[in-house]
């Protein structure tokens, strides 16, 4: 029973954390889609005015690839955390069904850390741009 228990507990904090992870990624991408939106809008005045909304916008893809990177890092941890508790189980001799949970957790961490990767990547790209 008590092993029961650290499996439910470990998947709960899973999923709080992959929550956690793409709560900032979706936050990441908005941000990233909002100062493209700024990037392709025409410029009032002249070439001044055009320098000076590029700051502006460089800060926002700044900020917006931080946070993608923030989120990948949150994803790698969230992955992490879910391969220790599986380890855990499998080393407290957990029944089969607690350990095919923590694999689908893991496989599900897994895809939330390669899509944060990949966003944090699409971010660094549109920095370069």
């Amino acid at each position: 029973m008590r092993t029961f228990r650290f499996g439910l507990l470990a998947i709960a904090a899973l999923a709080f954390s992959t929550a956690f992870a793409f709560a900032n990624l979706s936050q990441a991408r908005a941000q990233d889609d909002a100062s493209a939106d700024t990037a392709s809008a025409p410029a009032a005045g002249g070439q001044s005015d055009q320098s000076a909304a590029m700051d502006p916008e460089q800060k926002a893809k700044a900020d917006a690839a931080q946070q993608a990177h923030d989120a990948a890092d949150a994803a790698e941890e969230t992955l992490d955390s879910a391969t220790e508790a599986r380890d855990q189980l499998e080393s407290d001799g957990a029944e089969q069904e607690q350990i095919d949970a923590a694999n689908q957790a893991i496989a599900q961490a897994r895809a939330n850390k390669n899509a944060a990767d990949a966003a944090a990547q699409q971010a660094d790209d549109a920095m370069g741009q």
